[in-house]
């Protein structure tokens, strides 16, 4: 499937929007620009994700972070997922630090929005280590991104840390857990043991609205799992979204 193909089924599944991620392209050049004639076309919100970390020691990786912000800028979006890295040290502060806030400046510049995100693995997972970086960093476009499902697997509650850092969220992730006597299973929402109406509770508490993206292994019936997943959420109190 194509990338472009994906604003017409977030219609059919009733959704509002997709994310895009760095991963899904098999030719980038040539697929942007028809992405985002669909992305238009069908009248949906996008946002962008990439596995890219905002500190990296490697200038390479450095460099692809400016290229990924400048794919994100011709998808149209105002919203891209990042993680946060290791914390600099060991004599390449400098540099990293710097190249964080070159990507940062060059997000402003193109009006998008960084977003942390409490990854599943070490390091950056942990909300102590997102606030480090919002701490350091300053920047009015850079926030966070909750990933409920990554934080009840790290072993945090995902309610404190909703609270904790308010206003700087500007996008979630939202997959369910199931917990077993023996694992814990990450699943769509509504098909696990999470409290779907105190998470969007919490969320309304914060005072600001952004966007919550479904998220999760797509499955035999991905179609399926993303009109289950957004009916659970609407039965929590998530208003129907328009036609």
């Amino acid at each position: 499937m194509a990338p472009a193909d994906l604003p017409r089924l977030a219609r059919r599944a009733g959704v509002s929007g997709v994310e895009f991620r760095e991963v899904y392209w098999k030719d980038r050049p040539h697929e942007i620009p028809p992405t985002r004639r669909a992305i238009d076309d069908h009248g949906v919100i996008a946002t962008y994700a990439t596995f890219s970390t905002l500190l990296d020691a490697d200038p390479n990786a450095r460099a692809r972070l400016l290229e990924q912000i400048d794919d994100a800028r011709d998808l149209g979006v105002s919203i891209m997922r990042v993680f946060r890295g290791a914390w600099p040290f060991g004599g390449d502060e400098k540099s990293m630090w710097a190249g964080a806030r070159t990507a940062i400046e060059r997000a402003a510049d193109y009006g998008i929005t960084l977003m942390l995100e409490n990854y599943l693995r070490v390091p950056g997972n942990h909300r102590f280590e997102l606030e480090a970086a919002l701490h350091v960093l300053r920047a009015p476009n850079l926030r966070v991104n909750v990933d409920i499902a990554n934080y009840v697997q790290n072993g945090e509650d995902p309610l404190a840390n909703i609270r904790a850092f308010g206003s700087r969220i500007g996008y979630s992730h939202l997959k369910d857990v199931r917990r077993t006597e023996t694992r814990l299973a990450v699943v769509p929402v509504g098909d696990g043991d999470l409290d779907w109406s105190e998470i969007l509770d919490h969320y309304d508490a914060t005072g600001n609205p952004f966007p919550l993206t479904l998220e999760h292994q797509g499955g035999d019936d991905p179609l399926a799992s993303i009109v289950r997943a957004r009916e659970a959420l609407e039965r929590s109190g998530l208003p129907t979204l328009p036609g």
